[in-house]
């Protein structure tokens, strides 16, 4: 039994991958990214969480107050999350056009009529100049 040529399997490869991406090509993906906030979602990489021990060492301008929380609404939610109260207060400093951000402190508050659980933590939304 003979061998078919490199040259006609790399051919036969070729048409058969060119078939698979035609086939694919009215292939339609939903996502549940909102196209016109889509640079909403990295705004909180844009700030940098700095200990107030590294501040010694960097010239900054404190902008001002800032607070983020999570709420967890219903008893079947997930709870609020340290993390994402962080998330949402680092929103809040680069809608301030802050590059960084320190943590004062982080507050567990008990249930009330609108939280099940609810984490608020505050910070100070930075002008850091970086360093040269």
């Amino acid at each position: 039994m003979k061998r078919l040529p490199i040259n006609i399997i790399q051919k036969l490869l070729t048409i058969t991958f060119i078939a698979l991406i035609a086939g694919c090509s009215s292939y339609q993906v939903n996502s549940n990214v909102d196209k016109d906030k889509f640079e909403d979602y990295f705004q909180p990489s844009t700030v940098t969480i700095y200990q107030k021990g590294q501040l010694e060492e960097l010239e900054y301008t404190i902008l001002g107050g800032v607070e983020g929380s999570s709420c967890q609404e219903k008893a079947k939610d997930i709870p609020a999350d340290e993390r994402e109260a962080r998330t949402k207060a680092r929103i809040n400093a680069a809608n301030m056009n802050a590059n960084g951000i320190t943590f004062q402190s982080c507050i567990n508050f008990p249930q009330d009529a609108a939280c099940v659980s609810n984490v608020i933590c505050y910070g100070q939304a930075l002008d850091v100049v970086p360093p040269e």
